[in-house]
């Protein structure tokens, strides 16, 4: 039932903002496929990745992400994904920000908010590790959107302010200072 795949976040100044999990993990698991040098067939593949340096049609992850690929699979079986491919875009906000991830977050189709975190500064990073590059800064007064799934203590968390989203070590809702909690 492909209405049960999309959420809606009620944060932002107000505003609502619809997100498509089928679209969310069809993304992260054709990104997979682009990262192992994949040639896309499909509008949409074409429209999203960049074929200029891919290398084979039908090309195999690699091991590092393909429990990955598996993951988002049975999640899209979960959730009766079937994304209409012959379209040109995505329902994910900031797309050209996640193509920059260097380690992939899965949305979990579920989500939660941090509204009005009250902590200290706290760097987000492209990947799950201190050395990854920057990608945004959370800061006091900033709003989390929890959407993704956690991996081993990180998670991704997206601010909602020019792409600003990577990894970061943070409580999970509610332990952590906010002025309220969403979702």
């Amino acid at each position: 039932m492909r209405s049960l795949g999309v959420f809606l976040l009620a944060i932002w100044g107000g505003a609502v903002q619809a997100v498509d999990i089928c679209d969310e993990l069809w993304f992260t698991r054709n990104l997979v496929f682009d990262h192992a040098g994949n040639c896309f067939q499909s509008p949409l593949g074409q429209a999203i990745f960049d074929n200029s340096d891919c290398l084979v049609t039908g090309a195999e992850p690699d091991p590092s992400e393909a429990g990955i690929v598996a993951l988002v699979r049975e999640m899209e079986a979960e959730w009766e994904c079937d994304v209409d491919t012959t379209r040109t875009s995505l329902n994910i906000p900031n797309i050209a920000a996640r193509l920059r991830v260097l380690d992939l977050p899965v949305a979990d189709g579920f989500e939660s908010a941090c509204v009005g975190y009250r902590g200290p500064d706290v760097a987000l990073h492209t990947g799950r590790h201190k050395d990854a590059p920057v990608s945004g800064v959370l800061r006091a007064g900033d709003d989390i959107l929890y959407l993704f799934i956690p991996v081993d203590g990180w998670t991704f968390v997206d601010l909602g302010r020019g792409g600003e989203m990577g990894w970061a070590m943070i409580p999970d809702v509610p332990d952590l200072s906010c002025d309220g909690f969403a979702g």
